[in-house]
């Protein structure tokens, strides 16, 4: 029923190792280029409050939010109903069932039980609902990314068609989004580590940093807390709710190392390449 290049933004502070941020052309790059939307970098979704660090928690409906993010030469804001870590399960499930051929969007077939099993959660009707509701918000949601001589407007899931009858839907996934996602990713293995981590959204939100930050990151707290999406109010209990994330993500073989000293946090994923991958640093010069 429905009938690249990859960007270079600056979304992160690189760490003395080397940089995370390659350079950054301009926002259409070379003549031959300009009819040609660049995918953002993984980061834009991942290092930032797009996705809050919560897992089914209540939504809210914003308008012209700006996000917290990485990004030093852009701002971002998002207009919809606000997501969290079970949103992104369900974008990054329907990545991955996305037909790679034909070099546009392509449409594909959720089934919401299929789905449900994926990320560990029982498939029953209130959770089918809940599969149902987050491909509403991911469609209806938009984002304005905002830079030096440009705007560019956009959003996460491009069409859904709810078949009442067979209990399915058909979701064409915005393809950037898609091509940013699937970049040098092996996504059955992030989702199993996902799948480990239950609901628990905060070491969800870690994983997306370090599916970023490929070697790993050192970040300070309060920043880290503030990037997550995680209330003001619960500043004091953030650091036991962070040594209980990174205590489940390292019984669930995604981490190799973390330490927290003061107010720094270390975290080195199990996956860690030998090629002088930079590790990430986040800082208050960042916000």
């Amino acid at each position: 029923m429905f009938d690249s290049t990859y960007v270079n933004d600056s979304i992160g502070m690189h760490a003395p190792h080397g940089p995370y941020v390659a350079a950054f052309d301009g926002f259409f790059g070379n003549a031959q280029e300009e009819s040609r939307f660049r995918q953002q970098r993984l980061g834009v979704y991942f290092l930032s409050d797009l996705f809050s660090a919560g897992y089914m928690g209540k939504t809210d409906y914003v308008k012209d939010k700006e996000l917290v993010t990485l990004a030093r030469d852009k701002t971002m804001t998002f207009t919809g109903e606000t997501f969290d870590q079970w949103d992104l399960d369900v974008l990054i499930h329907c990545v991955m069932r996305t037909p790679t051929s034909g070099g546009g969007s392509e449409k594909v077939r959720i089934d919401p039980g299929e789905l449900l099993r994926a990320v560990n959660l029982r498939n029953y009707d209130m959770n089918r609902e809940r599969v149902f509701s987050s491909l509403w918000r991911l469609h209806m949601g938009s984002m304005m990314i905002e830079g030096k001589g440009y705007r560019y407007m956009t959003r996460l899931i491009d069409r859904v068609l709810l078949d009442q009858r067979l209990g399915s839907c058909l979701v064409e996934v915005n393809q950037d989004v898609v091509t940013s996602i699937r970049h040098e990713r092996n996504l059955s293995l992030d989702m199993e580590n996902r799948r480990c981590f239950k609901r628990n959204g905060l070491a969800k939100w870690l994983h997306g940093a370090i599916m970023s930050f490929k070697g790993g990151f050192v970040a300070e707290m309060e920043c880290l807390r503030a990037l997550c999406g995680a209330p003001d109010r619960s500043r004091h209990a953030f650091p036991a709710r962070l040594t209980k994330a990174l205590d489940v993500m390292s019984e669930c073989d995604a981490i190799r190392d973390w330490q927290i000293d003061g107010d720094k946090v270390k975290v080195v994923p199990s996956c860690t390449r030998r090629d002088g991958t930079a590790c990430g640093y986040i800082s208050p010069s960042l916000f």
